[in-house]
């Protein structure tokens, strides 16, 4: 009775077939009358001499036109020229370049004997190169053209309002995909498109439209327009529009805008749009409700905006979606509020759905699975489409087990599950998608095993990342894969403890991390004569020397090689084998001479076992930019060629045993934002010419005008040296400086009152950017660090690099008063200027240096009360004031009643809590003021047995209880009864 579903789908599929043939029998008939090539219509002469006066013009490097000669009278038979069938006038003009068809593009000038072919309709001149000409004027003269295509052919300059003459014109294309900020296509205003009112089709991609404030009102006059492309204009907002009067619109795309504030009312009138593109804008608000009306809608990307509030779950009403994208970069910040809803089963249609990065929390729905199921598509004539194939829900919070109804997304390629909370095991249904190509579960809570069973099915995959779970690998030494990837991620996996061998059949493999993985021992030779991109096996226990290097990027640093440094190629551009035991000169690698320009960008071997002197051959490396060589037994001067750095921004040479005056050639690194000469033998005064690192703008590569401003001079440690004399007054032009440390050296005189011109330390930072802790690629990172002293203790940053700001001058011979001046420097975090000779009293206004976590002023010769707004700094954790001549009560606060006495002692004078319960004159304690002269501490010394007394006194304490209980029994006895007494 009634036909089978598979009779029925091979009906549709017949009758669409014999639509689209009849279709394209009428499209080929008219057109064959109209154009083509006819012995019995032979070129008009004035026609064929328009264009070899057109060819004259224009530089045609791939003899692209070597057809067009006079003595070939037969234009219409020329490269990309169609004739009238009977008439044998020109109609259309095709010169687009094609990549892979010609070698070079057209360029030159374009002749205005185009201007002949009187019954062109159709010209094509896109992705050329006419070198940012304008677009000539005699283009409006054209004036039965139907079909303009200029786009990507490089013109530049104001668009000519002449091009509005062509009333005829359905089809216009003046983008460009190549943006050239120094001279791109740009108007005046847009009156000009009103003239065109057949226009169906416009594309003014990367046009300046900045000038044109009343764009969408003149595009509101096109009524048969269909596509309206307008990415990348620069278009400010959107005024209100009254009446729609393009309501035949169905491709719209506004994305990579600056739109923050914008009317979307008219929206409700689109409701024959199909795609609408608002990405890459800073719209903030909710979502346009107009959406709701475009039923038709099928692709829609609202990515990167700044759209907030509850989820707009009524999108998942709009059935007919096959893309949706909704995530957040975060140069953008869509922000909704609550779960992933229910509905989302409903996109039955949906083939892209990226939700990633919007807040969302709460467990995934099983309605997930919806999405996967078998359906027939509205579109392609009802033949069957495919389903779900891209989907990214990662960087949320979304929590619960691993979905497990995607197993049934047999058509899935991409999927993003990382950084949520998800927990529990992997599932063994997603080993079942073998359409699986690009799979992301990093930074979850998954636990368990990954194993074959996971992975045997999956022949599609090219890229895994498993990184950061609490996963274990599980699979065999010898185990056939049956994928070949491009890309692993293990990071913080149990892997080990032995490499696996299974990666000697990745023969594609390019990037590689199995950081923090438990392997332990040697690497196979194997690995060490392939080439990758990236690889990343930091913080293992791997064993063994490496004969050479081969890949662009190789993070090896925290594991236990030795011998040599190894050979590195030249096209390298990181490398970390920091903290391992490698030992030997720098010389066999850095004077190396090779052929090929030396790539290296980032070099850190820090902690290393190398010895002898810094080599004198950093010519070679002209393009390092973070270079480390710190906590090595490195001697001798800082080399002259270190001034060949001029691309250096991060320079570590701390925990060495260098000497000699800072040379004046490193002056040349002009680019520096972290200096750390700290612990080693340096002499001299402090270079004045430091001063001069204040960031400049340079050019990004020699012969572009395109340029950056480096940041200047960020970090300059130089504690722990022989530097002598004042402090340069030079320092305090460091208005980028964050951090500076000059402790323990022989400095002397006073400390510069415009210190308090920092300013980067007058406003707290709440942002932890640091130039260089950007990492290079997902998984792989180069990051700078600082060693500094703060609150009593040594600490390593990284991370939070960007937060920390402060100053170390202690342990040094300074003199003279504390300048009122630092305490503008509200962004402060730490300040030690203990161990000096310094005088007067705290100034009264260091309560307003509300950032600061850590204060040591301690062993100086300070007088005075303590000002009573240094008990309301409420971040203050740590505070020394201990062994100066400061006097009165200590001011009360819970702030500064907090800090232990110590904190307070050896300032005869002073009284108050913590130091006693008694703030009486009778109770004041009595402390003998340090002779804190040049060459003795005495108070220090005094303290010094104080703390050693401290485990002494606890040892002979504990043993004169413990020692009678443990060789006397009747007192063991006793004492324990004791105890059981006490109980009831």
């Amino acid at each position: 009775m009634c036909a089978s579903k598979s009779t029925r789908l091979m009906e549709l599929d017949m009758g669409c077939l014999v639509s689209l043939l009849f279709f394209l029998f009428i499209i080929a008939t008219k057109f064959d009358c109209c154009i083509g090539h006819s012995p019995k219509a032979l070129c008009r002469e004035e026609e064929r001499e328009a264009l070899l006066s057109f060819k004259k013009g224009v530089d045609d490097p791939s003899n692209r036109l070597s057809s067009w000669v006079s003595d070939h009278e037969e234009c219409c038979n020329w490269e990309g020229v169609l004739c009238h069938n009977t008439t044998g006038h020109v109609l259309k003009l095709n010169l687009r370049w094609k990549v892979g068809q010609y070698a070079s593009s057209f360029g030159g000038e374009i002749s205005s004997s185009l201007l002949d072919l009187k019954n062109l309709q159709y010209l094509d001149l896109s992705c050329n190169d006419f070198r940012r000409i304008n677009i000539p004027k005699f283009f409006g003269s054209l004036s039965n053209l139907r079909y303009l295509n200029l786009s990507n052919a490089g013109f530049g300059g104001v668009i000519p309002h002449q091009l509005g003459n062509l009333s005829k014109l359905h089809y216009l294309d003046i983008g460009d995909s190549h943006y050239d900020y120094r001279n791109s296509l740009n108007v005046e205003d847009l009156e000009w498109i009103s003239g065109l009112p057949f226009l169906e089709y416009l594309d003014m991609t990367n046009v300046n439209l900045s000038k044109a404030s009343n764009w969408l009102h003149v595009m509101n006059k096109l009524h048969s327009l269909s596509v309206l492309l307008l990415p990348s204009c620069e278009l400010l907002a959107i005024d209100p529009l009254p009446h729609v009067n393009f309501s035949s619109l169905i491709t719209l795309d506004l994305s990579y805008n600056d739109l923050i504030t914008s009317s979307f009312d008219w929206f409700v009138d689109l409701i024959s749009l199909t795609t609408l593109n608002l990405a890459f804008n800073e719209i903030h608000g909710e979502v346009p409700s107009g959406v709701r009306n475009m039923t038709s809608l099928r692709f829609l990307d609202l990515s990167d905006n700044n759209f907030v509030g509850s989820f707009p779950d009524w999108l998942f009403h709009i059935t007919t979606l096959e893309h949706l994208d909704l995530r957040s970069h975060g140069f953008g910040s869509n922000k909704f509020e609550g779960k992933l809803p229910h509905d989302i089963g409903n996109l039955t249609s949906i083939t892209y759905l990226d939700l990633s990065f919007i807040s969302l929390e709460g467990e995934v729905p099983r309605s997930l699975g919806n999405l996967c199921s078998f359906q027939l598509s509205n579109f392609s004539c009802y033949r069957p489409r495919k389903s779900l194939q891209f989907l990214s829900l990662g960087g949320n919070q979304l929590s619960g087990s691993f979905p497990h109804t995607l197993g049934e997304c047999k058509s899935l390629e991409y999927l993003n599950l990382g950084m949520n909370r998800l927990s529990g095991p992997i599932p063994i249904s997603l080993g079942g998608i073998s359409s699986l190509r690009y799979v992301n579960i990093r930074e979850n809570l998954f636990k368990g095993s990954l194993s074959t069973k996971h992975l045997a099915n999956l022949t599609s995959l090219k890229s895994l990342d498993a990184s950061s779970n609490l996963l274990t690998v599980q699979v065999s030494s010898n185990w056939t894969t049956p994928f070949q990837l491009t890309e692993l991620y293990l990071g913080s996996c149990l892997v080990g403890p032995a490499f696996p061998a299974w990666l000697q059949t990745q023969k594609n493999l390019q990037s590689l991390n199995m950081s923090y993985a438990g392997i332990i021992g040697v690497i196979p030779a194997w690995f060490w004569t392939r080439s990758y991109d990236e690889v990343d096996l930091s913080h293992n226990q791997i064993t063994g020397s490496i004969p050479s290097l081969h890949s662009s990027y190789m993070y090896l640093g925290s594991n236990n090689f030795t011998g040599p440094l190894p050979q590195i190629s030249s096209d390298m551009e990181e490398l970390d084998l920091s903290n391992n035991m490698f030992y030997g000169s720098l010389s066999p690698i850095l004077c190396r001479r090779t052929k090929e320009e030396n790539l290296m960008g980032d070099l850190d071997v820090s902690g290393n076992l190398l010895s002898g002197e810094l080599p004198n051959c950093w010519m070679y490396w002209s393009e390092l930019a973070m270079l480390n060589l710190g906590n090595n037994n490195l001697t001798g001067e800082i080399p002259s060629s270190m001034s060949s750095l001029i691309w250096l921004s991060s320079l570590h040479l701390r925990s060495n045993r260098l000497s000699g005056d800072v040379p004046v050639s490193l002056k040349n690194c002009s680019n520096l934002a972290v200096l750390d000469l700290s612990e080693n033998e340096f002499t001299g005064s402090i270079p004045a010419w430091m001063g001069t690192f204040n960031g400049k703008f340079i050019r990004f590569f020699p012969g572009f005008d395109e340029t950056t401003h480096t940041p200047g001079l960020m970090v300059l440690l130089l504690h722990s040296n022989k530097f002598n004399g004042n402090i340069p007054l030079e320092l305090c032009h460091l208005h980028s400086l964050q951090i500076l440390d000059l402790g323990n050296n022989n400095l002397s005189g006073t400390i510069p009152r415009c210190f308090g011109n920092f300013s980067s330390m007058i406003k707290p930072s709440n942002s932890t950017f640091f130039p260089f802790n950007n990492g290079h690629n997902f998984g792989f990172q180069t990051k700078d660090t600082a060693t500094v002293v703060m609150k009593g203790l040594e600490y390593e940053y990284e991370n939070n690099l960007g937060l920390l700001t402060g100053i170390d001058l202690s342990s040094n011979k300074l003199s003279g008063g504390i300048p009122e001046e630092l305490t503008s420097l509200h962004g402060l975090r730490f300040l030690n200027l203990s161990h000096n000779h310094l005088q007067g009293k705290i100034p009264v206004k260091i309560g307003a240096m509300t950032s600061l976590e850590s204060l040591d002023l301690s062993m100086n010769r300070l007088s005075g009360f303590i000002p009573q707004g240094m008990a309301t700094i409420s971040f203050l954790s740590y505070l020394n004031l201990s062994y100066n001549n400061l006097s009165g009560k200590i001011p009360s606060g819970t702030q500064l009643q907090g800090f232990s006495p110590f904190s307070f002692i050896g300032n005869p004078e002073l009284y108050g809590a913590p130091l006693t319960d008694d703030c009486g004159e009778e109770s004041k304690p009595k402390s003998p003021i340090p002779d804190n002269d040049d060459t003795e501490d005495n108070g220090w010394i005094d303290i010094k047995w104080f703390y050693l007394g401290i485990p002494w006194g606890f040892v002979v304490g504990f043993w004169a209880i413990m020692a009678p209980l443990a060789f006397k029994g009747a007192w063991r006895h006793a004492y324990f009864r004791f105890l059981e007494e006490m109980k009831y």
